[in-house]
């Protein structure tokens, strides 16, 4: 059993990065009962997903059908894990969010440096480099998830 009940990625919009880790996650973890999700900082309505990225997605096995949701002051609790894909918005978290608890980087809680960053408008193949990228640092949070030393 997971030590939260919640998990939540957070990127700027919700519709590329996010999306993908959570569907990679949800992939990696199928038995776990734990929620799965994303969410936005500046999502003003509900938008589709890049279609790059669920093209790569699909061509994996995965789907995303879904559209994008703004990041809520519901959102938090202390049962719930938020882990920021870009480093550099993890601050903007705790400002906008007085509730805001357990927010890490992605990398940051695998015990690495760096961000996941966004190739939004590169190539399909920057999306699948993207891809690459998530999957191996994902596995690497399913396993810390389920306790599980690299």
């Amino acid at each position: 059993m997971l030590e939260f009940s919640r998990i939540l990625f957070v990127t700027e919009t919700d519709t590329s990065t996010g999306p993908l880790a959570a569907s990679l996650l949800n992939h990696y973890l199928p038995l776990e009962r734990v929620d799965i999700d994303s969410r936005g900082l500046a999502v003003l309505f509900p938008e589709p997903m890049n279609p790059k990225t669920v093209a790569i997605a699909a061509s994996k096995g995965l789907e995303i059908n879904r559209s994008s949701k703004q990041l809520e002051s519901e959102d938090f609790g202390g049962d719930v894990l938020v882990l920021v894909l870009d480093a550099t918005k993890k601050q903007t978290v705790y400002d906008d969010y007085t509730e805001a608890e357990n927010v890490y980087t992605l990398k940051e809680y695998i015990n690495e440096d760096g961000s996941i960053t966004n190739p939004d408008g590169g190539e399909l193949a920057d999306y699948a480099k993207l891809y690459e990228t998530l999957d191996e640092v994902i596995k690497k949070l399913a396993n810390k998830l389920k306790g599980i030393k690299a």
